[in-house]
């Protein structure tokens, strides 16, 4: 710890780091709690090989993307005929796979409430018993659960059980977003970048200054897998150049990414504006913040439109 894939030196992630290391030393269970995109998988696989369980098996299992029907069996496995369709064979769960080892039960928000009671009782009573099979298994598995939703608010609402949500937030670990990671933006930029840039061999593409800080002013919804498949499509339109400018990034960013965030509502407007710029700023809102769609109805380049924003905002006529 840290994983070599944990990249950044902001105060943000050393801490969070620093938390993961000391509860890698522990048996307890934790939650990670972050927003889509922060490495919540990559920082469950980290604290698990800095554990004493760095040799035995590491599951995740996305609660969210097994259909609900299916979820039960494959957490807990089933026997021989246990329903239509089974194997012959029967088949063991995940958390029969993870013996000695770690799971990782990504989005446990979306577990069904029913499911989430067979899963307290496999934490308390550390066993486990296979669909249409009267016999008990037992486990030995250290639980990681993580969730970008507030689990107590989703206990208040009753959408969580409470006895669960307090066996799993022993440990709790809240990964920041990547907006809040400052200069850790264009480290990771440059390091996908090099990345990309190795796998198509050819020279990696640089950053000017500006346009690192650029990247470091954006929003970045969707965190590092928002800026690392933006890494991407950079590298692979970009590929005739060696370098890249501020002024160049805009066309290759997602339609609203440097928009929604600023236009929000007419009140925001500073009334300094003129009237070309409030012409500029209606367009987008009506584009709902699509500069796309916005630039094409005012009749301008999105280059043009990204220039007039940029310089609503160096001159404090458009808040952020």
């Amino acid at each position: 710890m840290p994983h070599k894939n944990i990249l950044g030196s902001s105060p943000a992630i050393r801490e969070c780091i620093r938390r993961a290391n000391a509860y890698a030393q522990t048996n307890s269970n934790i939650v990670l709690f972050g927003e889509s995109g922060t490495g919540k998988e990559l920082f469950s696989q980290s604290i698990h090989n800095a554990s004493e369980r760095h040799g035995q098996p590491f599951v995740a299992v996305n609660c969210a993307a097994i259909p609900e029907n299916l979820l039960e069996s494959e957490l807990f496995g089933y026997s021989s005929g246990a329903f239509t369709g089974a194997s012959k064979e029967g088949k063991p769960g995940l958390f029969e796979l993870a013996h000695n080892g770690t799971i990782f039960l990504d989005e446990i928000s979306e577990m069904p409430l029913a499911l989430q009671s067979r899963l307290l009782r496999v934490i308390q009573e550390r066993e486990i018993m296979r669909i249409g099979h009267d016999k008990v298994i037992p486990i030995n598995v250290r639980v990681i659960a993580a969730s970008n939703r507030n689990l107590y608010d989703q206990v208040c609402k009753g959408q969580f059980r409470e006895d669960l949500y307090y066996r799993l937030d022993v440990l709790a670990l809240t990964i920041p977003p990547l907006r809040e990671r400052g200069s850790d933006i264009s480290l990771l930029a440059r390091a996908f970048l090099t990345e990309f840039g190795i796998a198509q061999n050819r020279k990696p593409l640089n950053l000017t200054p500006a346009a690192a800080h650029y990247l470091e002013q954006q929003p970045w919804q969707g965190n590092i897998r928002e800026l690392r498949n933006f890494c991407e499509r950079l590298s692979v339109l970009c590929s005739n150049q060696d370098c890249i400018d501020a002024d160049e990034l805009p066309a290759f960013l997602p339609d609203t990414i440097t928009t929604t965030h600023f236009i929000q509502s007419h009140s925001v407007f500073s009334p300094s504006i003129s009237g070309e710029q409030a012409r500029i700023l209606n367009a987008l809102a009506t584009a709902d913040g699509n500069k796309t769609a916005a630039a094409q109805a005012l009749g301008i380049s999105r280059v043009t439109l990204w220039r007039q924003l940029k310089k609503l905002q160096e001159e404090g006529n458009l808040t952020r």
